[in-house]
């Protein structure tokens, strides 16, 4: 279920992977206030964007899902700090999802494994090209895969390349965090 910011962000992701876009935009905003992600695809677009906030409504073919409840429980989660989630499509050119959480109210789900989270994401969508900005209170890190690549830094078919990412993202955030644990 989507018990944090985390999952939320990785529901968001998945379904760009899902909808067929090839190249995906992640940006982490977080001040000591406000936790902010977008989503930013070049996929096909979503064909009912005003429905998508529906939780009876999905664009999955009905035999394998009834509803659709990533978005409508993103949205309640974002309003219930006081944040929003802003939804941008065009059919044939991509979607942006902008989700915002109020840190401070009492209640905001946790942040989550963020490294976990994208680490996860990048290791599942090998044929995606992924460009992720982090940034906490100012400071922060990028991914770009197509550089990785570029730079013969890229192998996921190597066993050992999955546990090299997720202890570089465990340290890049452990260090935004200033040594203090994920949540």
């Amino acid at each position: 279920m989507l018990r944090t910011i985390a999952d939320h962000l990785v529901d968001v992701a998945q379904n760009s992977v899902k909808a067929g876009a090839k190249n995906i935009k992640i940006e982490i905003e977080e001040t000591d206030e406000w936790f902010c992600f977008i989503v930013e695809d070049d996929g096909p677009g979503i064909e009912d964007p005003e429905r998508v906030f529906d939780p009876f409504f999905t664009t999955r073919d009905p035999r394998l899902r009834k509803v659709g409840l990533g978005l409508p429980f993103l949205k309640q989660a974002t309003e219930q700090t006081g944040g929003f989630v802003k939804l941008h499509t065009e059919r044939g050119k991509g979607t942006r999802v902008e989700a915002r959480f109020n840190l401070k109210s009492v209640d905001c789900q946790p942040v989550g494994d963020v490294a976990g989270a994208l680490a996860s994401l990048v290791l599942s969508g090998p044929g995606v090209n992924w460009y992720i900005i982090r940034k906490k209170n100012g400071n922060g890190y990028e991914i770009d895969t197509i550089k990785l690549k570029e730079k013969g830094l890229w192998d996921p078919e190597n066993p050992g390349f999955a546990a090299f990412l997720f202890e570089t993202l465990e340290d890049l955030e452990k260090e935004l965090k200033g040594g203090e644990n994920n949540e």
